[in-house]
């Protein structure tokens, strides 16, 4: 195994130096022959390993080109969105530079017109992603990059005229190969020629040269025809040798292992394909199909039910309590839950019926309905029913014990069935209005639930303009000194005559302004309002102004007041703030702060309704209030029942002893203002003193004797 070491050209020359005259000559030529053989071999390893390895990585960059487009589809928010383009973006500037570098290491080898399907398949596929990109940059059409669309098939072309490309190379190797086949077929028989008394030597040498050279480039020769078959278990011989064919032998082994690796990456690829497709047709989290694939059944079963065929029911179902998992657990037990939820309604579901994730909490589901009305309602209560027991059961998230609802909203889908965009519509009304009855219910939908939406649509519209146009007016509700009789003040009430509607009660209007966001401006507009009416009147007359929970926890709020009384000319001790019990529930070290603020600037603060709260002694403990009004069920129930006056006795008492004046509401006969008065109540409010009423009517009453004793 010596000689193997030595070179190609080395042998030869031994070989040659056992002829006279002839074999000299004959050694020259074959050395000649050969060297073009190793040139040929060279070229064959520079075009066929490193150009096929080049046009392999440049197939990778567009293939994950191609996964980044699929990745911009499915993300949703604007930060992902803009990583997608710009990693798209840097992908298509390195297959460019690929490009170039490819026609630059082959050179002259391959044609500008072998080289042009690449380039314009590339172009046009890097054209149409920026018109889509360009065109969609809210990531709203999800088409464009699915399979089949016209970016697939220009990404498919450009994937082609890399194949193209590859299978030039293989024609080249293989013509470069038999190049190689033919020079040594001529060393061959210019071999024979020696003659005479070199015979012996001759077939020495020839028979070494088969061995030593001709066999192993003809078992690699075929190795690679085997490759180029698309064989890929084949075993390249002569690897162990040191000299030209091992080198050769090494090569094909390199060229073999960087095929092994393309098609692995096209494996990937597509594997990468398929997943995409999946996922855009199924909800990541729980696997169940998402809301395109629901979209698509709905549709189905709209055309079946207005063809008379099948009948169905549409379900749409919400979490109740979810948020709370997600607050004091976290997501990730949030995530459990869902997954859980999806199980479950997976396993209540019959055959036939369709369950899909929608987004969030909330959960559709298309089940097969009856002939018969009564029967189709009835089947729709049952599932209904065990919809709702299957997710009250308790359930394990995060190594605990989560406890969740279900509100449900129902309609039965027949031949006169609307558009689906309105079934999907009328089911969430009908989920709401589950919700508002108590949760954990389902409700059918009527047309009324429809009409009541629109009605409450429009009644917001109205109390949005009402509120900016200054429609809403303070009434003045007097507070009274129950010894004196003097008027100490007044609370000032929203109220609302609605041109067309009339009087509007504000335990209408009220909840619904907090609802829809508006309580600030409506505090507001109540308070300009309220300093523009008392502005003149007696120095020593305070107005009360309520304060919504939600407006408690705004940190501005006292600077908010008090630009209000500062643009108006009202001093701050004029002002008295009432805070009702229940704002306190949230963040009370907010609150704390507000009310000093208050303070700090001359504005009183009262506790509202107290007594009706869930931790009322604390708040008087944790907060400095500056009065206290006791709720008027206290009062009433002084009255109805002597045991509840033990009640009254202890609040005033305990206000006594903290040194807090007291109001007591809902007075409406004097011997309830006397008997309050006797235990130590200071203040009073309620119709025997006067109802709530305009600001002329206060001026009025200010003007009057005090309220007799």
């Amino acid at each position: 195994m010596r000689t193997q070491s030595l070179s190609l050209s080395w042998r030869m020359t031994l070989f040659s130096a056992c002829f006279a005259g002839i074999a000299a000559a004959l050694a020259l030529m074959c050395a000649a022959a050969l060297g073009e053989a190793d040139r040929n071999t060279a070229q064959l390893e520079h075009q066929w390993l490193e150009g096929t390895a080049m046009l392999g990585e440049i197939d990778y960059r567009i293939s994950a080109f191609r996964l980044t487009e699929t990745y911009r589809t499915l993300v949703s928010d604007d930060e992902s969105r803009q990583l997608a383009d710009l990693l798209a973006a840097a992908q298509a500037r390195d297959i460019s530079r690929l490009e170039a570098q490819y026609a630059r290491l082959l050179g002259g080898q391959v044609t500008a017109a072998q080289l042009a399907p690449l380039h314009d398949s590339w172009s046009r596929y890097v054209a149409a992603h920026r018109a889509w990109v360009a065109a969609d940059p809210y990531n709203r059409d999800k088409v464009p990059a699915t399979y089949g669309s016209p970016l697939d098939l220009e990404y498919r072309a450009t994937d082609a005229a890399i194949a193209q490309l590859i299978a030039v190379n293989q024609a080249d190797a293989r013509e470069r190969a038999a190049a190689v086949a033919r020079v040594t077929r001529i060393t061959l028989a210019l071999a024979g020629l020696t003659g005479g008394g070199a015979l012996v030597v001759a077939v020495w040498a020839m028979f070494a040269i088969r061995r030593q050279l001709i066999q192993p480039l003809r078992a690699i020769t075929a190795a690679m025809s085997r490759l180029a078959a698309g064989h890929h278990d084949v075993r390249v011989p002569g690897m162990n040798r040191t000299d030209e064919i091992g080198e050769m032998a090494l090569a094909c082994e390199a060229f073999r292992l960087n095929v092994l690796a393309l098609d692995e990456a096209h494996e990937q690829t597509r594997a990468a394909e398929a997943r995409a497709h999946d996922l855009a047709r199924h909800d990541a989290l729980t696997g169940l199909p998402n809301r395109r694939v629901f979209s698509e059944e709905l549709e189905h079963a709209v055309a079946l039910a207005r063809r008379g065929k099948s009948p169905f029911t549409l379900f749409l179902l919400d979490l109740d309590n979810f948020k709370k998992v997600n607050d004091l657990r976290g997501h990730h037990a949030g995530d459990a839950v869902l997954c859980e939820v999806a199980a479950r309604l997976a396993g209540v579901r019959r055959r036939t019926d369709i369950v899909a994730r929608l987004g969030g909490d909330e959960f559709a589901i298309i089940a097969t309905g009856e002939a018969d009305m009564q029967a189709h309602r009835e089947g729709a209560i049952t599932l209904a029913t065990r919809l709702i027991a299957a997710i009250a059961a308790p359930m394990a998230a995060c190594q605990g014990r989560v406890n969740i609802g279900a509100s449900i909203g129902i309609i039965l889908g027949r031949e006169d069935v609307t558009d689906v965009h309105d079934l999907l519509r009328e089911a969430d009304i009908a989920m709401y209005e589950g919700k508002k009855g108590g949760r954990g219910t389902y409700r059918f939908f009527e047309p009324r639930m429809d009409e009541e939406l629109h009605e409450k649509e429009l009644m917001e519209k109205e109390l949005a303009d009402a509120i900016a146009a200054g429609r809403i007016v303070p009434h003045y509700m007097p507070l009274v000194d129950l010894k004196t009789g003097h008027v100490h003040g007044f609370e000032a009430l929203a109220r609302w005559t609605h041109a067309t509607r009339g009087v509007i009660a504000p335990d209408i209007f009220v909840p619904m302004a907090e609802s829809i966001g508006l309580m600030r401006a409506l505090t507001e507009s109540i308070l300009r309002q309220v300093c523009r009416d008392a502005r003149t009147w007696p120095e020593e007359i305070r107005i009360a102004v309520n304060v919504s929970p939600s407006e408690l926890k705004d940190i501005r709020l006292p600077a908010r007041i008090l630009e209000i009384l500062a643009a108006h000319g009202f001093a701050p001790h004029r002002l008295e703030v009432e805070i009702i019990e229940s704002a306190l529930i949230g963040d009370i070290q907010t609150a704390k702060r507000i009310i000093a603020e208050l303070q700090h600037a001359g504005i009183m603060v009262s506790l509202d309704d107290f007594g009706t709260g869930y931790s009322s002694l604390n708040h008087l403990r944790a907060l400095n209030f500056d009065k206290v009004k006791i709720d008027r069920s206290f009062v009433r129930a002084m009255q109805d029942d002597a045991a509840q006056e033990n009640f009254l006795d202890a609040i005033l008492g305990l206000t006594a002893s903290l040194g807090l004046p007291t109001v007591a509401e809902g007075i409406e006969s004097q011997a309830v203002r006397l008997k309050l008065a006797s235990k130590g109540c200071r203040f009073g409010q309620g119709y025997y003193f006067g109802k709530a009423m305009p600001a002329s009517a206060a001026v009025a009453m200010l003007s009057q004797p005090a309220v007799a004793s």
